[in-house]
């Protein structure tokens, strides 16, 4: 098919004059009056003052947690140095406990009580012999003499 020096392929013809669609306008919509003008472009005092009250608070926010963090820092490494000091005393305090152990012997103990202090072994008539009733200790309400 030829209409004037076109072509036109295919089973169905074009329209050889294309019908203008309608053009659709994205204009922003004429304010209504001074006021709505006013609303959008200027903040009113009330809001300014509620958004530096915000910013104030979240600031004062912002620096307690910065100074809780710091002092929660400090206490660490105070415990941390106290904890050294306390295995350190620890070892301190088994190092004399073994040196008074190995110092003093259970033989020279018995010699001293026995020599100085006048101290002897009980007779047959001084023990007391009681029934347990299974448990680690016994207590004593009455007088046994």
């Amino acid at each position: 098919m030829v209409a004037g020096n076109a072509y036109v392929y295919g089973n169905t013809a074009r329209a050889l004059r294309p019908i203008e669609q309608e053009k659709r306008s994205y204009r922003r919509p004429a304010p209504k009056g001074r006021k709505s003008v006013d609303r959008d472009t200027v903040m009113n005092p009330g809001f300014m003052l509620f958004m530096t009250l915000a910013m104030v608070l979240t600031g004062i926010v912002c620096v307690q947690y910065i100074r809780v963090q710091s002092s929660l820092t400090t206490y660490v490494n105070q415990i941390s140095a106290m904890e050294i000091e306390l295995q350190g005393l620890r070892a301190e305090n088994d190092d004399y406990e073994s040196r008074i152990k190995g110092a003093i012997g259970l033989e020279d103990i018995k010699k001293r009580a026995m020599d100085e202090l006048g101290m002897t072994y009980a007779s047959d008539d001084q023990i007391v012999v009681y029934s347990s009733d299974g448990t680690d200790y016994v207590r004593q309400y009455v007088s046994l003499e």
